[in-house]
């Protein structure tokens, strides 16, 4: 039985235990445009001015160049980006009201109150949720061995995949949410798998991959689904700690090309 071993991943520890088992339009909501402050260049202040102006009459281009010349001026000006975030919002362009919005925040954590719901709507519009324990790739096949996925204790999503031993091709994909559990029953076929994990924060189901990724793995030794009734494996995802319990093996950091196509 091969020993446990932990992998760091760039932003967080994950740790995976493997056991054989028995038996989520925009919200309406007023426009808020922010005006200058104090610290910032007159000429930045004056260029938000230009922007607010012209986002008053909806003229959202014009009223982006206006903020980006403020911005140009003053990097530093938190509000101008919410500024420009609502005007890239106004234009259906999430991922740079995002981060405009996440970019105000940092600048100036004062304003998360106000930049919040904004920032929530474009994320929900941006990335259409998706129900834990959706079956992103492959189908129910009566009779087949199941998978259980654990991330009850998890701090990411996590989308598991099952690829034939030595293809380049996903037969199953699933997706579980951090602090969900599901069991995937008559979902894999019989026969020997490689098995992958992607984790991170808002599944994108257009490009079918995390749009903060974590980090992609690799399980090192395949398994054998036989596809006995009541029998399957479990995998459990935690934060800091193995599972006392079950067979502990070792995940293989990989790059998102050696990642299963599906």
């Amino acid at each position: 039985m091969p020993a446990t071993h932990s992998d760091t991943i760039p932003f967080r520890r994950i740790f995976l235990i493997f056991s054989l088992a028995l038996l989520a339009g925009a919200a309406s909501a007023e426009v808020v445009l922010v005006s200058g402050e104090t610290g910032t260049t007159s000429a930045a202040a004056a260029w938000n001015e230009v922007g607010n102006t012209q986002a008053s009459q909806l003229r959202w281009d014009s009223a982006i160049e206006a903020y980006t010349r403020a911005i140009e001026m003053d990097p530093g000006y938190a509000r101008v980006y919410f500024n420009r975030g609502l005007a890239f919002a106004a234009l259906k362009h999430y991922d740079e009201a995002i981060t405009d919005y996440e970019k105000t925040v940092a600048l100036d954590p004062s304003l998360k109150p106000l930049v919040a719901h904004y920032l929530e709507t474009a994320l929900a519009l941006r990335y259409p949720p998706i129900p834990s324990g959706s079956v992103v790739k492959g189908s129910w096949q009566p009779g087949n061995h199941f998978l259980a996925i654990d991330n009850s204790k998890g701090t990411s999503d996590v989308l598991v995949a099952l690829a034939p031993r030595g293809s380049k091709g996903a037969m199953l994909a699933v997706y579980v949410a951090k602090g969900f559990s599901h069991t995937f029953e008559q979902a894999v076929p019989p026969g020997p798998y490689d098995i992958y994990i992607t984790f991170g924060e808002r599944w994108d189901i257009k490009a079918k991959s995390f749009a903060k990724v974590g980090g992609y793995l690799k399980w090192e030794l395949p398994q054998y689904f036989s596809g006995s009734p009541r029998l399957g494996y479990t995998m459990n995802f935690i934060d800091y700690r193995a599972i006392p319990s079950g067979w502990s093996y070792t995940l293989t950091p990989i790059s998102k090309d050696q990642f299963p196509v599906f």
